[in-house]
């Protein structure tokens, strides 16, 4: 595999693409040893496998940066009580931004009937890519929905379908620190509308203990990092733009997080957050 300075991918040199793995973390190991029946041989060569081809197709940071071998819906707080609520019923579950599908397949590992599960991404490429991971295109029966949050109903049935069906638990990680705050409220008012009444959006992004703009990985371009503060007034104006209330709880923090990347600083820290509606 090509090294960190192989100039013909200049994504790798602008401090998003480490190094192979030589190790992985457990959670990820026991879901492809566990779940994929991938030998415990053969785990980190898989992963460092899948990085390279998803890093040729789509030279994200949470791919050349390895993000996507952490299970970051496992170290939510209601993990728990997530897994109960879709075990004990038909209710269902929506992962926004879902890359290989990986959060999603340690809810079926741990006894979520696949079936109740989908997944959200903008490209096809990442979703082949996670049944490739996670070897079982022929048995996993969650459904894979390519669409973009920005368009919402402009996209016809891809989108009016998923507001017509409603989740109960949405995750949502890495997703809105990418944009500007304007774009975060546009993507949010279209996604508050997949919520059913008395359901949840969990997940986690960069946040900052001084929230604003921040140089985005596009050249030239920004994006918004919240504190739990701003990340409920950004909530606030969904819901009177919807019609909807919303309830947001949150917590700064310094899990996972590498300050000496080019992409977070000394004010970096995970927001961790669960927005409920409850209207």
């Amino acid at each position: 595999m090509a090294a960190t300075n192989d100039t013909s991918f200049p994504e790798r040199n602008r401090g998003w693409y480490q190094d192979d793995l030589i190790e992985v973390n457990d959670p990820i190991r026991k879901l492809l040893e566990n779940y994929s029946k991938v030998p415990s041989s053969e785990v980190v060569r898989h992963v460092n496998h899948i990085r390279e081809r998803g890093f040729a197709s789509n030279p994200y940071p949470c791919i050349g940066l390895y993000r996507f071998a952490n299970l970051t819906l496992l170290t939510h707080p209601l993990y728990d009580t997530i897994v109960e609520r879709l075990k004990s019923g038909e209710a269902t579950y929506l992962d926004i931004g879902c890359c290989f599908g990986q959060d999603l397949r340690q809810l079926v590992q741990d006894g979520v009937p696949s079936r109740q599960l989908t997944g959200l991404d903008i490209e096809q490429a990442l979703i082949d890519l996670g049944y490739d991971f996670f070897l079982d295109r022929d048995t996993l029966q969650s459904q894979f929905v390519i669409a973009d949050v920005f368009k919402g109903e402009a996209q016809g049935r891809v989108w009016t379908d998923l507001e017509e069906r409603g989740f109960d638990v949405l995750h949502c990680s890495a997703f809105f620190h990418l944009f500007t705050l304007e774009e975060q409220i546009s993507a949010a008012k279209h996604i508050a509308k997949l919520v059913k009444k008395g359901g949840v959006i969990v997940g986690r992004q960069v946040g900052s203990v001084k929230p604003g703009d921040v140089p985005a990985i596009r050249a030239g371009s920004y994006s918004y990092r919240h504190d739990v503060e701003t990340f409920g007034a950004l909530w606030k104006k969904v819901g009177e733009a919807t019609q909807t209330r919303w309830k947001v709880e949150g917590t700064l923090d310094m899990v996972g997080l590498n300050l000496n990347s080019s992409i977070e600083d000394e004010n970096s820290r995970r927001l961790l957050f669960t927005v409920t509606r409850v209207d």
